[in-house]
């Protein structure tokens, strides 16, 4: 009989494009996920993976196998999910990519809030800038930013975000206002994002939107950075209203091209579709969604932090 714990290793090795990384996923020591993949190679009589000092490559019957093993272990992720969700408690593991530009104390704070509620649930939280492989690197969650590229994956909408132009008073005092979007190209810009990243925003909604190129005084993958240079009068930079809202209020920074609309920011939760009815990721979800669709409804859980 054919081992389906040794299949399921085979699909983890083809997912993850090797065996050191099939091992941190797995938590399995390589020498065993070879032994695995060998015996069950021994057992069909058949070679599944071609072994060079490039890595590791399919054979052409082994990409036909892996589909039925990637199936069967979807069925099993299915089956071990709706057990899952026969507990009253949720529990387990639960590891989520996120942007590093995304408002970090937030998160913190949401997440903290997420455990008090969930305190049998053990959080791996990471700040990813590369695209992540949810399947490939074991991650339950990923936090997108969108639009997003079409694929099998469960994307669901979150939260919108309004972005808002905004500039110090001590910048506009120092370089005037802009008047249209065209004389951002006349003024220092911060960026938010990575060094794929261009110097381009987004002005108008739908089909009046133009992409409007600025003049790039700073780059960073940081929310919390770019809006401390930008209260520092080193520019003008694209924020939320939720991120800068206080200082909107406060007057320390003031809207820039305010007649302009702007499209909202849609950030998507991703998973996939093997784990679509872990409870852990849809409580997950749910919270998220409760508690972080403005700045504003995470008050509560702020001052219950301290």
């Amino acid at each position: 009989m054919t081992d389906l714990n040794g299949m399921a290793i085979f699909a983890k090795v083809v997912e993850a494009k090797g065996y050191s990384q099939a091992s941190r996923l797995t938590g399995l020591p390589k020498s065993t996920i070879s032994r695995k993949i060998s015996q069950l190679e021994e057992t069909l009589g058949v070679r599944l993976l071609q072994r060079n000092t490039r890595g590791l490559s399919l054979t052409h019957v082994g990409a036909l196998y892996y589909q039925h093993c990637a199936n069967i272990v979807q069925e099993m992720e299915e089956a071990l999910a709706t057990i899952e969700n026969t507990h009253q408690d949720i529990t387990g593991m639960l590891r989520i990519a996120l942007p590093v530009s995304f408002h970090q104390d937030a998160i913190a704070t949401l997440c903290s809030g997420f455990l008090r509620k969930y305190p049998k649930v053990d959080l791996d939280i990471q700040f990813i800038d590369a695209e992540v492989s949810l399947i490939g690197e074991g991650y339950d969650i990923a936090i997108k930013y969108g639009p997003l590229d079409a694929s099998d994956l469960i994307a669901r909408l979150l939260v919108e975000r309004q972005p808002v132009l905004v500039a110090s008073v001590k910048y506009l005092k120092a370089h005037g206002a802009p008047a249209t979007p065209q004389d951002l190209a006349n003024h220092q810009g911060l960026l938010l994002g990575t060094p794929r990243s261009s110097a381009i925003w987004p002005i108008g909604v739908g089909a009046e939107k133009t992409m409007v190129q600025f003049e790039r005084k700073v780059r960073v993958n940081s929310n919390t950075v770019l809006k401390q240079m930008t209260k520092a009068g080193v520019g003008i930079a694209m924020l939320t209203e939720s991120v800068c809202h206080e200082e909107l209020q406060s007057g320390e920074l003031r809207r820039v091209l305010a007649d302009y609309p702007l499209e909202p920011i849609k950030v998507y939760g991703v998973y996939s579709s093997r784990r679509q009815l872990a409870n852990k990721i849809t409580s997950f979800l749910d919270f998220f969604c409760q508690h972080f669709a403005t700045h504003e409804s995470l008050q509560p859980l702020m001052r219950s932090v301290r």
